[in-house]
């Protein structure tokens, strides 16, 4: 019993330091004109090899769209918002698929989702796609309540609140050629090298084993210390902890021994 107590203390220490390791990311936010929308839904969510829903869309160009037609092939998609303003967050996400689109195969297909749909339809979409320069990325909305629903089912929920706009969670996923949920990646550090790295795997091809245990080790983080590691960029932070924990095991050591001497 005394062995698991002094693991859980050690363990809930780790976390500590690794929180205060990561910058906090700021709150995904926008002053902008709170929506309608609840946040409240009754979806259930979906697991990894879940078939992804065929919901009904509309793209950045006005056309009807569904997941549906991108079988065959991979798909990374992303949730974010027009109107957020904080650059850590979802213009980030943005630049970040920018850099995927130049860098996977023509069989992969990325999309991003806005949670704002209520005022992110297609012209203002098409406008956001414009200025992240995106010629193979769709950018979705539809029926509000549908693509909320969408959200949901993937584990996004976005709450409304009226001094910032919107406050949601991350999630990145990604979707095999059959149309199935074969990664969630559920934290904002990741990079397009981890992505890229991912699907090359999946597809059996050669792929950057350092980038998959860089993802592994950022997602670990946030499901075992929660989302206040989400800024958590696996292998690079990881040393910093190491580096923190044997700094202050020697410290320890050094006054203990002191300490020691002193009291003989």
């Amino acid at each position: 019993m005394y062995r698991l107590m002094r693991k859980g203390v050690l363990f809930a220490v780790f976390c500590m330091m690794l929180s205060a390791a990561v910058p906090a990311p700021a709150d995904e936010t926008s002053h902008a004109a709170v929506p309608t929308l609840s946040p409240f839904r009754t979806a259930v969510r979906l697991k990894l090899g879940d078939q992804l829903p065929t919901t009904a869309f509309l793209d950045q160009a006005g056309k009807p769209f569904s997941f549906a037609d991108w079988r065959g092939g991979y798909v990374v998609l992303t949730f974010i918002y027009t109107r957020c303003k904080d650059a850590r967050e979802c213009p980030l996400t943005s630049a970040k698929f920018g850099q995927l689109q130049t860098r996977l195969g023509s069989s992969t297909h990325l999309a991003e989702i806005t949670i704002d749909p209520e005022y992110d339809r297609s012209g203002v979409l098409g406008r956001y796609a414009k200025t992240y320069h995106f010629n193979r990325v769709e950018l979705l909305t539809g029926d509000p309540n549908a693509v909320m629903d969408f959200a949901a089912e993937l584990g996004v929920s976005a709450f409304a609140d009226p001094t910032y706009g919107f406050i949601h969670n991350e999630n990145t996923v990604i979707v095999d050629p059959q149309g199935k949920i074969a990664e969630m990646i559920s934290e904002s550090s990741w990079s397009p090298d981890e992505i890229q790295s991912v699907i090359a795997h999946d597809e059996k091809l050669p792929s950057n084993p350092i980038a998959r245990l860089d993802l592994a080790l950022s997602e670990a983080a946030v499901a075992v210390c929660g989302n206040s590691v989400e800024g958590f960029s696996g292998l690079l932070d990881l040393g910093v902890v190491l580096i923190i924990v044997i700094a202050g095991g020697w410290l320890i050591f050094r006054f203990a021994r002191i300490i020691a001497r002193g009291s003989t």
